[in-house]
Parts: structure tokens; C-alpha cells; sequence
């Protein structure tokens, strides 16, 4: 009687032991790694002037959300400003993020995208390059009329949207020459350079529309380089970007000695000059001179084709 007591006792304390192991709960662990990617408010704007192989430096400008870029660059002495756009992609440690149709790579810092021992700082949380820098605006030579034109690239292709006479033409790039940029939608033709030579892009871009061959003249972005006059100079020389469009008007002074620009907006504007302020920064031009001013110290520029 006494060993079936025991027995059964035996087989309550196993039942409870193994009860107690069958509704144990497994507890996973879960590391939280902070990355950039996860801790740091990237999205945003950044602006800065890279070094460059076979020009004073590069102006870059990179507006970054959550899955895109668009970014805006300048070879700094040379004409043109490059438009392209894509998708971003981040490394698997969460520290560096990807341009895939630049095949550029940046390490993300607070406020900074680092390319090597040179950087880009940030300078706004806008999502979306300016207007004023993604279009040129045109005025047809004969009748007068504005034209809006945007030239960007998406991965290895290079497009335009040319808006003209309430018309509006979507064009590839057609690779004929790699000295003359064309581009086509089939019927039309555009030339933005002009044919003449490279120099010839300033003064007459050209349009072929069936019979008609127009040419334009740009009105904005305007490019001039300004070299530093008397011995009292803060710089040797500025590239000067003026923009103007329906939401106001600005200049860039771009530099490779400050690795960032100046970018002030116009304040007062007459016939014969403009003025631009920010920051105790002022840039006022007129007749083919500029005075930079710093504070309380102002310096002369002209124009470097006036000299």
C-alpha cells in the first residue's frame, strides 16, 4: 500500500515538472543597432565643391528623401549645369547611402555627406532641388516669346522637356556626336548648345519644329566669371550664377577656396545693377563690375571677358 502511494506521488511531481517546462516561454533577443540610416535626420539638401581632375573643383547639389535623389553639379569655370535623378540605396551597416545613377557613394554624418576627406553640408530639409536651378529659361530671337527648358538624366540616358508656344516636347538624347548635344522626340530637334561651337551655348540654343528653325537667346541661368581688381582681394576670382524665375531671383558665387557658395537673393534691382544679401554677405553688379562685400570690407570684380 505504502510503495503505490509513493508511485503515484512520484508520477504528480513529474506531471508538474514537465507542466512547468511545457509552458516555459522562449525569450528571443533582439539587438537594437544604431546606424546613421535609423538615428540620423538625413533627408534634406546638401551642398558643397568637390575637387575636380581637369577643373578648379566641382559645384555639387543633392536633394535626398526617403527612396530618390535629384542632384544639380558645375564643373566651377566651365559652362553648363548638369541635372540627374534616381534612386538612393544603403550599404548593409547603414552608414553610407548610394546615388545609383550618379555611381556615387557617401558616407551619412550629422549634417554631412562625406566623399573622402571632402564633404557636402547640409543647408536645408526641402526634398527637391529649386526650380530656379532644374530649368533654363529662353526667349525666341523673332517673336519674343519665353521658353522653359529642362535637361536632366536618368541612369545612362539623358532627357529634355522643352515647353514652347503652348506646346510641349518630351526628347531623348540622340547620340550622333559626342561634341554636339541633340535631343529628338522623332519630329522635332533641339540643340541647346547651338552647332557653331561649344562656346556657342550661351547665345543661341536652336529649335527645328518641321519648316521652322528658331534660335533663342538665355535668359536665365546667366554664367559670368569674375576676376578680383587691386591688391586688396579675398579671392582670385568667383564663377557667378545668376538665376531668375517666377519666385524670385538669386546668384551663386562659387569658389573651390571656401568649399561651400555663397547663394543670396536679390534684394533691389534696377536698370543699371542688382543687389543681392544674406547674412552680412552682399554681391551688388552692374556694368560688367561686381563688388563683394564682407561685413564692413568691400572688393572689386569684373568680368572676365570685359577685361
Amino acid at each position: 500500500m505504502k510503495s503505490a502511494i509513493c508511485y503515484w506521488i512520484a508520477l504528480v511531481i513529474i506531471g508538474f515538472l514537465f507542466s512547468c517546462g511545457g509552458n516555459k516561454q522562449k525569450t528571443e533577443v533582439v539587438v537594437d543597432v544604431q546606424t546613421p540610416e535609423n538615428t540620423l535626420d538625413w533627408q534634406g539638401t546638401y551642398e558643397g565643391i568637390l575637387p575636380g581632375a581637369d577643373c578648379p573643383g566641382i559645384y555639387v547639389l543633392i536633394a535626398i528623401d526617403s527612396s530618390s535623389y535629384q542632384s544639380a553639379f558645375k564643373y566651377i569655370e566651365r559652362p553648363g549645369i548638369y541635372i540627374s535623378m534616381g534612386d538612393i540605396r544603403w550599404n548593409a551597416a547603414g552608414d553610407s547611402i548610394s546615388l545609383l545613377g550618379d555611381h556615387a557613394t557617401y558616407e551619412v554624418h550629422d549634417g554631412m555627406l562625406c566623399s573622402g576627406m571632402f564633404q557636402l553640408s547640409k543647408i536645408a530639409n526641402d526634398i527637391k532641388l529649386p526650380e530656379l536651378l532644374l530649368t533654363q529659361t529662353l526667349k525666341e530671337d523673332k517673336s519674343g516669346k519665353n521658353a522653359v527648358l529642362e535637361q536632366y538624366t536618368v541612369g545612362n540616358k539623358q532627357f529634355a522637356n522643352f515647353y514652347f508656344d503652348k506646346k510641349v516636347y518630351k526628347m531623348k538624347r540622340a547620340i550622333t556626336n559626342n561634341m554636339i548635344i541633340e535631343y529628338t522626340d522623332g519630329k522635332a530637334r533641339l540643340l541647346p548648345q547651338g552647332t557653331d561651337s561649344v562656346s556657342s551655348w550661351v547665345a543661341k540654343p536652336r529649335f527645328i519644329d518641321g519648316k521652322d528653325t528658331l534660335n533663342f537667346t538665355i535668359l536665365s541661368p546667366v554664367n559670368e566669371i569674375y576676376v578680383a581688381q587691386g591688391s586688396d582681394q579675398v579671392t582670385r576670382s568667383f564663377d557667378v550664377l545668376y538665376l531668375n524665375g517666377e519666385e524670385g531671383s538669386e546668384v551663386k558665387l562659387l569658389n573651390p577656396e571656401y568649399k561651400y557658395c555663397f547663394t543670396l537673393p536679390q534684394v533691389e534691382a534696377s536698370a543699371k545693377s542688382a543687389e543681392y544679401y544674406n547674412n552680412g554677405v552682399m554681391w551688388t553688379s552692374g556694368s560688367q563690375k561686381a563688388t563683394l562685400t564682407l561685413g564692413d570690407k568691400a572688393y572689386q570684380f569684373v568680368q572676365e571677358s570685359s577685361q
